[in-house]
């Protein structure tokens, strides 16, 4: 098997992972508040991370671009990393368990899709990133996906509510931190940056619970059932401690536009596991949205593409 085989594979892989965390969080939260969650996911995924990678230092297989210091000099690179941390990571998680009370999780995978048109206007405003016309009219097929969703008068959510506003919010927070994301990436690493970010999101929201005053103990209902503990080590150490270094792997083999495709497959996978796994009824209305937003982001990062065929994207995941 080829290396650009085994890159696609990985790159289908993180497709389909990427899509499910709303669909395992579902159990997990019938026995705690999401900012618990929040806080129990970004704790696990920084020890696991941690672990890989300081055994990747330890045997030769990763190296440290350079130190990250919690110094004044340094505080630039703090900032950001904090940020990327507390609402790239945290917020974004935060807010998209919250939907799940208003919204179906094949709802909130669908909306999660538009992440790299979201990311791309956010570097329309800071960075002098361009639409081409084609993509233009990609990004408003998607949102007409979107909208032909919401609208699903056989949904059992009723049609547009304030859950497809937070976790439209949740998808904002995640692309708003993705080019500063890309560039501590390219200072420190990209393991490196995602462990500094987990340990950011942790301590973030664990100050948070404290003032709230949520209720810690109720962390301990993932030791419940099975089926939660499992969902915690799909949701910590897969999707959050480990999937990115499988993502890096498809990236080295299949390229940034290449790995960028397979996302595409992330409202895929929520909708079929949520329909599978929880039951989720299944509309005409619900397979049309799925597949104008499918397609939409396909034609979308197929223009990007051509657009920029002669000059190299920088990674913004």
């Amino acid at each position: 098997m080829s290396n650009t085989v085994k890159g696609w594979i990985a790159a289908i892989f993180i497709g389909l992972l990427w899509g499910i965390p709303w669909i395992v969080g579902t159990p997990i939260m019938e026995v705690m508040d999401a900012q618990v969650l929040v806080w129990v996911r970004y704790t696990v995924a920084f020890i696991t991370l941690g672990i890989v990678f300081n055994v990747g230092l330890s045997t030769g297989k990763m190296k440290k671009k350079a130190d990250f210091k919690l110094t004044w000099d340094n505080r630039s690179d703090v900032f950001w990393a904090a940020a990327c941390g507390i609402i790239g990571q945290g917020a974004f998680s935060y807010l998209s368990f919250l939907s799940l009370d208003y919204i179906t999780a094949s709802e909130n995978g669908v909306i999660q899709g538009l992440i790299p048109i979201l990311i791309l206007t956010v570097g329309f405003f800071r960075h002098n990133a361009r639409f081409t016309i084609l993509q233009m009219l990609a990004a408003v097929g998607a949102f007409v996906g979107v909208a032909i969703l919401v609208m699903d008068p056989n949904s059992e959510t009723n049609g547009f509510n304030i859950g497809h506003l937070i976790c439209l919010g949740s998808a904002a927070s995640f692309s708003c931190t993705a080019y500063a994301r890309a560039k501590l990436a390219e200072k420190y690493g990209s393991v490196a940056t995602m462990f500094h970010q987990f340990i950011f999101a942790s301590i973030g929201f664990g100050v948070y619970l404290m003032f709230s005053g949520a209720d810690f103990s109720s962390a301990l209902g993932i030791f419940s059932s099975p089926l939660r503990m499992l969902c915690i080590v799909i949701l910590g150490v897969g999707i959050s401690g480990t999937s990115y270094l499988v993502y890096i792997y498809a990236m080295e083999r299949v390229g940034v536009d290449g790995t960028g495709m397979a996302l595409n497959l992330m409202p895929l996978s929520s909708f079929v596991l949520a329909v599978f796994a929880l039951g989720e009824a299944v509309t005409p209305m619900r397979l049309l949205a799925m597949a104008v937003v499918v397609v939409s982001m396909m034609l979308f990062m197929k223009f990007a593409h051509k657009e920029t065929a002669a000059e190299p994207k920088t990674v913004t995941e």
